[in-house]
């Protein structure tokens, strides 16, 4: 065959069709071109250069507007040179305002009926417009990839099955943990430092008690006292004790409740389905301190047994020291029945502390981040396929109801996740499910628990109400009749005592007979002065404990109130708010920044009140008269203080009276799957902005925090759109041009 000669411009009009046709008659293998014959086709190709141009403008017009068809065209070059079945890259996919993909696109060039991909017409223009290169002979035809049984759903994950990786799959995809981040991540204070900082304060207490029994058995005390109960002295060994102990307490309360957020977590990202069950619906913080939590692992509630257990170590070390007489003057000792009683408590709350920290070492959270707030959530549902279950408008609010509804959803996993066809989706970070450890497939000892738990739910479920148009619910501490009669009764019970203390006949100052003995015995112990330190700082710690409830439950609500703003809520007001996973001290300072006043206050007093025992048990001593009767006296300086917590005490208590509508939600939302179903809305876990997150900064500058345009931050609400599933209540992004519903329309308080 001879080459085409140089005026033969039909030869070089269309070169792709040198690759695409097959001649009925054998070439030779390589044709090649003089210099003469490669410039006249480039010169034909730029001729051809404008209309190419003008074909690109038009068939970009018939797509999204504004959207990149290049990676889609380089894509399909690379299908068809690889010959193999691939999926659209992550980042191919188009771009929103944002800079986040708000869908996913089908990718040009898919003949649909055929299954096979088809060139388009972009495609041939690319291939026209592509530089030429020395063409060979005669081509096998051309494979064009076949599609994929697995399509790609709107969450980005596909169809296919769903394959969970194992820790160890994980170690083998990405042994330096770059690509994907480590399921380890878990609260600073349940870290190993920060435990072992608790072990050694244990340590030290204990260390101090048992020295200062010690040394006053053989120094027949410890120091002289002073005759006066408004020194130093008085604060030494009536206050300093239980105020160390206090610190000791908070400590390990902080402790409870980080373990609790984090415990649900942990439990899903289980490989073993019996350690998942029910872990949606475990709660994310503590119920009360009154009483021990009973719930995870038996490492969790040694120490949480050890922490309830150690609400006694306030009354009892304000009662651990009192004087004695010895050689003819009286002296500060111990009461070694009490110290060591201390000491044993202390030396079960330091084993279950090392037991605990030995469980977080070697504990897989399946974290990837802290999960603080509902923001931090709502990353775990973008690519989930288990969010059709919330999708429905009759969920109850009745826990054992909802939870009988919710039951497909009783084995739920956290983690990493495939499909089965390893070509699709690569791996991604989701709350799933896998076919073969749903409700259904549940067999063996499991099988009968999840029997029973679901006849029991489905009864309550027939006798229950549901459907109602708003929400109705209130945690118990905020609820009108418990938080007014708790105003109320304190309030009248601090009058009582104002009254009975400044009275003429019953002046607190004179002091009043203890009706028991105060003589202490051979070990220090004295009858009276034991119960009037215990029983007024258990009294204390009791208070202490219910108002911490109350402030638990504002913090845990304040977000979902802020969000049913009729003009919506800034990101870092609503969905990134961790008031609930915070320490003390750390909820008031972040509240006072968003402008949350109520829970900055109510917060900071709910630390402070711990003052209420430490000064009750420090509040009154036998002393003897000159006529030698013995009566317990105050300390002044120590009542006025308590009488002014007391006072602030009801002020916090009434400060929760107004305004409590606005907490009314459809159910709790102390569980996983409860702040879930208030986040069910397609277009909130669809949102680019919870896709591919990389931990809570990230997710922060996503949602506009932190930028120098304070506008430029998202805004969202609580509540309903109209024409768009109007009966499902969610959290739903308060678009610039969205039409603002008035308060009448959201179905919330």
């Amino acid at each position: 065959m001879n080459a085409p000669s140089p005026s033969d411009s039909s030869a070089f009009s269309r070169p792709s069709s040198l690759i695409l046709a097959f001649p009925p008659f054998s070439i030779d293998p390589t044709v090649r071109f003089d210099e003469a014959q490669l410039a006249m086709f480039a010169a034909d190709n730029a001729s051809r250069m404008p209309n190419i141009k003008d074909e690109l403008a038009l068939a970009a017009g018939k797509v999204t507007p504004g959207v990149d068809d290049t990676p889609y065209i380089q894509y399909a070059l690379q299908a068809l040179v690889g010959g193999q079945s691939t999926s659209i890259p992550s980042h191919l996919v188009s771009n929103s305002s944002d800079g986040y993909s708000e869908r996913y696109e089908p990718m040009r060039g898919f003949d649909e009926s055929a299954g096979y991909s088809s060139p388009t017409r972009q495609d041939r223009i690319t291939s026209e417009a592509a530089p030429s290169a020395p063409l060979r002979g005669p081509s096998p035809p051309l494979q064009l990839p076949r599609r994929s049984t697995a399509s790609f759903d709107p969450t980005g994950a596909t169809s296919s099955r769903w394959i969970p990786v194992s820790s160890n799959m994980l170690l083998d995809l990405d042994p330096q943990g770059r690509t994907h981040l480590p399921l380890a991540a878990k609260p600073q204070i349940l870290r190993a430092f920060s435990m072992l900082l608790l072990v050694v304060l244990i340590l030290l207490m204990m260390a101090a008690l048992a020295f200062c029994d010690r040394y006053s058995t053989f120094h027949s005390g410890l120091t002289p006292y002073t005759g006066s109960i408004y020194s130093g002295q008085y604060f030494v060994f009536r206050i300093l004790p239980q105020l160390l102990a206090s610190i000791i307490f908070i400590y390990a309360q902080s402790i409870v409740t980080a373990c609790l957020r984090v415990l649900p977590f942990t439990a899903m990202a289980s490989e073993d389905p019996r350690v998942r069950y029910l872990g949606l619906f475990q709660r994310l913080y503590p119920a009360s301190f009154l009483l021990p939590q009973f719930t995870g692992p038996w490492q969790f509630k040694i120490f949480d047994i050890a922490t309830w257990l150690a609400i006694f170590t306030i009354p009892l070390q304000s009662s651990a020291f009192t004087c004695i007489f010895v050689n003819d003057k009286w002296v500060w000792a111990p009461v070694q029945i009490v110290v060591w009683v201390l000491v044993g408590l202390y030396g079960v709350l330091c084993i279950a502390t090392v037991i605990l920290m030995a469980y977080w070492l070697l504990q897989w959270t399946g974290l990837a981040w802290d999960i603080r707030s509902i923001g931090d959530l709502l990353p775990l549902l973008n690519r989930s396929n288990v969010m059709h279950s919330y999708r429905r408008n009759d969920l109850a609010e009745n826990a054992k109801v909802f939870k009988s509804q919710l039951r497909e959803r009783w084995f739920d996993r956290l983690g990493y996740w495939r499909a089965e066809d390893a070509t699709m989706g690569g791996i991604w970070y989701a709350i799933g499910a896998s076919p073969d450890e749903s409700f259904e497939s549940v067999s063996g000892p499991m099988s009968k628990k999840v029997s029973n738990d679901f006849s029991i739910d489905l009864k309550a479920a027939q006798n229950s109400t549901l459907g109602a148009p708003r929400g109705r619910y209130l945690p118990i501490h905020l609820r009108g009749g418990p938080i007014i009669a708790s105003a109320a009764a304190s309030l009248v019970l601090l009058l009582a005592l104002l009254i009975v203390s400044f009275l003429p006949q019953t002046r607190l100052e004179n002091g009043f007979l203890p009706r028991l003995s105060a003589m202490p015995d051979d070990n220090a112990f004295s009858p009276a002065n034991f119960l009037y330190s215990f029983v007024p700082a258990l009294i204390g710690i009791v208070l202490y404990l219910y108002f911490q409830g109350i402030d638990q439950s504002l913090r845990i609500l304040q977000p979902w109130a802020d969000l049913y703003d009729v003009n919506g809520s800034l990101a870092q007001r609503s969905l990134l708010a961790d008031y609930a996973a915070c320490l003390p001290f750390q909820s008031t300072w972040r509240a006072l920044r968003n402008g949350h006043w109520r829970v900055a206050a109510v917060s900071l007093l709910a630390t402070l009140f711990i003052f209420i025992p430490i000064l009750g048990g420090g509040l009154f001593m036998a002393l003897t008269r000159p006529d030698q009767t013995v009566r317990m006296y105050p300390s002044m300086p120590v009542f006025g203080v308590l009488i002014a917590f007391l006072f602030l005490y009801v002020g916090g208590l009434s400060l929760m009276v107004p305004h409590r509508r606005q907490f009314l939600l459809p159910r709790p939302v102390t569980s996983i799957a409860g702040i879930i179903s208030l986040c069910s809305a397609e277009e909130l876990t669809q949102d680019a902005a919870f896709r591919s997150v990389r931990g809570r900064k990230d997710l922060a500058s996503r949602l506009g925090v932190g930028r120098d345009d304070a506008r430029e931050e998202s805004s969202w609400f609580f509540g309903i759109v109209p024409g768009k599933d109007e009966h499902r209540l969610s959290v739903r992004r308060m678009n610039n041009f969205s039409e603002k519903l008035p308060r009448s329309s959201r179905s919330m308080a």
